[in-house]
């Protein structure tokens, strides 16, 4: 990938290309913005284009050796720190190892030695606070990446350190547009648009999973017959939901870029790893929910749709139930999507939300 395939940057690829032409090009940068929106496709192209061979107006060329070794994971002078699969936070031995100790030895093939820390903010406090030196005082052949949806969450020691790059949501015409460009018929690239609220990078893996497009109609199938259903139900309801998870979760991979559940950089862990993807999955779902109520208040106003396909039941909606209402279960969904995110037990929050969801459709 170029830096033109980063649809809806072009101030933060602005900032990246500047520096590739003027070679000048800082120790540690900042890559923030919301989930999904491409900042780890960015630092890829970022990091492929500081070792491209090509003159800096063309990085990266995606042809030379630099960029072949990138391409195919090899390249021994650039590292991506992630979490260990079925851990949460990026481990402090991962960061001593591979970065710490690492920067010492100067870059075998490349000019810059690289390294990706993604998600920054999935970092244990020790582990994080382990890298500050190196930003402080790191080789001239070092450039670090830390890319965060948190930045707020990092220490102020270490963003202070770092070049800022933000990277903003992108309009539902851009990406509508880019999907289309990619071969996606038109009214599913609009639905995928509207369904990933800003976030590009989710709109593309979407539209390769027509799990997500199922799992959308589901969600609001749900949501448009609430109404019908009893309190003693909620149960019923509850599981519902966790079924729409757990199948996203066992189509592919997890909706979102990030897992919120904190564990400590040994990875003690609170529940199984399908637990911990269905905390993935699940604010997603919980946002598709959302979206149900926030058109039902639209529809009410005669305001444009995030779901057009169903005007006709979100404006029966809109009749039956009060803006004040529906304002309340909007509030419900957002609560139930903080409780997960932050750790607390699946199945007693959703119950507690499926019983709110009955209960204001009475």
């Amino acid at each position: 990938m170029r830096f033109e395939d980063l649809i809806g940057h072009g101030r933060a690829t602005s900032v990246l290309r500047n520096a590739l032409r003027r070679d000048r090009i800082a120790h540690s940068y900042l890559f923030s913005g919301p989930e999904g929106v491409g900042k780890s496709t960015a630092a890829r192209i970022f990091a492929q284009a500081l070792n491209c061979e090509r003159s800096p107006g063309e990085a990266p060329c995606g042809e030379c050796v630099q960029c072949q070794r990138m391409a195919r994971g090899s390249h021994p002078d650039v590292r991506f720190l992630a979490p260990q699969p079925g851990k949460s936070v990026i481990a402090i031995e991962d960061i001593r190892r591979q970065f710490v100790y690492d920067v010492n030895l100067k870059p075998v093939l490349g000019r810059y030695k690289i390294y990706v820390l993604d998600p920054a903010e999935q970092t244990a406090n020790l582990a994080i606070q382990t890298t500050l030196k190196v930003l402080e005082e790191p080789p001239p052949y070092v450039v670090a990446i830390l890319v965060t949806s948190a930045p707020a969450s990092l220490p102020a020691t270490i963003a202070s350190r770092c070049q800022p790059v933000i990277f903003q949501l992108v309009g539902a015409a851009q990406i509508t547009s880019h999907l289309v460009e990619l071969g996606v018929a038109a009214d599913t690239a609009a639905s995928l648009a509207n369904l990933s609220g800003g976030r590009i990078a989710w709109a593309i893996r979407g539209a390769r999973r027509p799990e997500v497009l199922a799992a959308r109609k589901s969600l609001l199938d749900l949501c448009s017959g609430l109404g019908l259903r009893g309190v003693g139900e909620g149960l019923r309801v509850a599981e519902e939901i966790k079924l729409v998870a757990a199948t996203l979760a066992e189509s592919g991979e997890p909706e979102d870029d990030t897992e919120s559940a904190e564990e400590d950089e040994v990875g003690s862990g609170r529940g199984s790893v399908s637990d911990r993807v269905l905390r993935v999955e699940l604010p997603w779902c919980l946002d598709v929910m959302a979206s149900w109520y926030r058109d039902a208040l639209a529809a009410g106003e005669g305001a444009s749709l995030l779901n057009p396909d169903y005007a006709n039941a979100l404006r029966r909606q809109a009749r039956s139930d009060s803006a004040n209402r529906t304002e309340r279960l909007i509030e419900s969904l957002l609560q139930a999507k903080r409780a997960i995110r932050h750790n607390a037990n699946i199945d007693v929050a959703l119950e507690a939300l499926a019983l709110a969801l009955i209960g204001g459709c009475e």
